[in-house]
């Protein structure tokens, strides 16, 4: 039996795909994300809003349009992330579904895009891209790529790919349904590392597609989760969390069993995000979180104690961000002298 959540449709008029956009107090995005979503040159798809009763005009914001592909859906209770993102994958009918953040933006031909990778790897349940990366005001100020090749990865070959992060940007995603059905719900748990658990599920039971062919834009402004959390102790305790169980699934999978070697690369890799925390917390002058991703760093890699910076972080948590100021100016000097 199903578990509640996930029901697939049984009508042959189900859409191609379901663009679903989970939103909370989002509307000063909003508008340009679902323009995006409707302008798009492949036009077989249902449009889910899940609005998490937002108290800033999205419901009137929603309700300009009439696009019978439009569905707005509105919950008077508040509930978390995950459990607003679970709503939508259960709301949805169409084969393939994509989960569109309230402030990120597709171009015309991004399903069309991920249409021609699912067709060209039937094997595969993840389809995604490079994307573009815009500031507030939609300026383009970089790009994010995992490789400049296509890639497609049989079913458990990506799995060791993401042991060393979240190489996949959620802004260019679109994931078959019925994985979604195989590996359950979202961890409602999480938080900060809830799209890399999910991805790691489903990379471990599918197969992958990648295109460096850019057709969506991931926006980066100071009140995103991506600016304001990803240097605090939950968002490494959370990252840990997911890789710890992501290896324990190397021992529990016979599928995963290639995989097993790289175990020591991605601690090694978790350790290195640490020490980047660590970095811009003391440069931030924020000491306590300094030694705690400094720690966390250690924990998994504790050859890393030979490394100077480790010490640099440590005096800087103690005398101040300028010392390690100092320590990041002469290591600059000697890396172009």
């Amino acid at each position: 039996m199903r578990p509640r959540w996930f029901a697939l449709a049984a009508n042959s008029d189900m859409p191609t795909f379901s663009v679903c956009i989970p939103t909370y107090n989002s509307a000063r995005f909003l508008g340009e994300t679902i323009e995006g979503a409707l302008a798009q040159t492949f036009a077989d798809f249902e449009l889910i809003i899940s609005d998490n009763a937002s108290t800033d005009g999205t419901a009137a914001l929603c309700r300009r349009y009439s696009d019978p592909r439009l569905k707005y859906h509105r919950f008077e209770t508040l509930v978390g992330q995950g459990s607003n993102w679970n709503r939508c994958v259960g709301l949805a009918t169409g084969e393939f579904v994509a989960l569109l953040h309230a402030d990120d933006v597709y171009l015309p031909d991004f399903l069309a895009e991920r249409l021609r990778q699912f067709d060209a790897a039937p094997e595969a349940g993840i389809a995604f891209g490079a994307v573009e990366l815009i500031d507030d005001e939609g300026r383009l100020i970089g790009a994010q790529s995992f490789s400049d090749r296509e890639i497609v990865a049989p079913p458990s070959e990506f799995y060791g790919d993401l042991l060393m992060g979240c190489v996949i940007n959620p802004a260019s995603l679109t994931v078959r349904r019925s994985c979604y059905a195989t590996v359950g719900p979202f961890n409602e748990q999480c938080l900060w590392g809830i799209d890399w658990d999910m991805w790691l599920r489903l990379a471990a039971v599918t197969g992958v597609s990648y295109t460096p062919r850019i057709s969506s834009r991931y926006r980066m402004h100071g009140a995103s989760g991506s600016s304001t959390g990803l240097l605090g102790p939950r968002y490494l305790a959370e990252d840990f969390s997911v890789l710890k169980s992501a290896l324990e699934r190397l021992d529990l999978d016979p599928q995963l069993e290639k995989i097993r070697p790289k175990r020591r690369q991605a601690l090694r890799s978790y350790s290195l995000r640490a020490m980047n925390a660590a970095g811009a917390n003391c440069e931030a002058g924020r000491r306590l979180s300094t030694l705690r991703a400094l720690g966390e760093a250690l924990r998994c890699s504790p050859s890393l104690i030979t490394r100077p910076t480790v010490w640099a972080l440590a005096a800087g948590s103690v005398a101040g961000p300028w010392s390690y100021r100092i320590w990041v100016g002469l290591r600059g000097r000697r890396k172009t002298g």
